[in-house]
């Protein structure tokens, strides 16, 4: 699956003054501390010691936040892990952070884009397998990730977006009204609408100028994220008996185009 890599703490040659040269020869520290980026330059006021323990704190962070599954605000590592340190430390820190997490728990630190930009998601690198049916799920969470598969499923089988109108009729056909209180879900409509969303799964987007509101459903980051439209199109076909997803002519053809998308923004970097 795609990755969006974390801030590489790429640095900028700092240009000496004239006559300074020699002065920087002799100072080695001086020199280096001229190329250090704006996080190097805050982190370097930190001791090594209390810079480990922000990174350790923050991995600790990060993995009690992501139990909900709700995205991690930049904001809010500044306030709870951060917080007398300069914020201008925070990619040098995440950056660690980053890496300590991938080596040792095989997970990676994705950052979201577009609206929720300043906000991270954790992704276990050994749930995302092509060859796999479908995406291992926390025990825990199996039954609602269960609903939240389902309905992924009829968004990526009707082109890619479905109206919540569509969405509503098709669950209760399958036993789930929305409208209901279910012994299972609780409120399904807000568990939907409200904590997929949240947690990234889904996007629920108000149609413009539409008077009642119209409602269309869009897979998430997460969702992009977590699973592929390849372990979608398996998971239909288990559900439907059916041998081959080829059959399905549309969907494997959308399958098959991101996959050379992604086999394209690979090579190019």
């Amino acid at each position: 699956m795609k990755r969006t890599r974390q801030p590489s703490g790429k640095s900028n040659q700092d240009e000496l003054p004239s006559g300074s040269q020699s002065q920087a020869s002799q100072n080695p520290s001086q020199s280096q501390a001229t190329s250090l980026t704006q996080a190097e330059k805050a982190a370097a006021k930190l001791d090594q010691k209390e810079l480990e323990l922000k990174v350790n704190d923050l991995v600790q962070y990060l993995l009690i936040m992501d139990q909900k599954k709700y995205p991690i605000k930049k904001v809010d590592i500044n306030k709870v892990v951060l917080k007398d340190t300069s914020n201008k430390a925070f990619p040098l820190v995440m950056k660690r952070a980053s890496e300590k997490l991938a080596d040792i728990f095989g997970i990676d630190v994705i950052e979201l884009q577009d609206k929720q930009k300043g906000s991270y998601i954790l992704i276990s690198k050994y749930e995302i397998d092509a060859d796999k049916p479908n995406v291992v799920w926390p025990e825990e969470d199996n039954t609602r990730m269960g609903l939240l598969m389902i309905i992924l499923s009829l968004v990526f089988m009707n082109n890619n977006i479905m109206q919540d109108s569509e969405m509503w009729h098709t669950l209760k056909k399958l036993g789930i009204d929305p409208e209901v209180p279910h012994e299972t879900f609780g409120d399904v409509k807000k568990l939907i609408t409200s904590e997929f969303v949240r947690q990234g799964y889904l996007e629920y987007i108000r149609q413009p100028q539409t008077d009642p509101s119209i409602y269309d459903f869009k897979w998430g980051q997460r969702a992009k994220a977590e699973t592929s439209k390849r372990n979608i199109l398996h998971f239909v076909s288990q559900m439907y008996d059916v041998s081959d997803p080829q059959q399905w002519t549309s969907q494997w053809q959308d399958k098959e185009n991101e996959e050379e998308m992604e086999v394209s923004q690979a090579n190019s970097n």
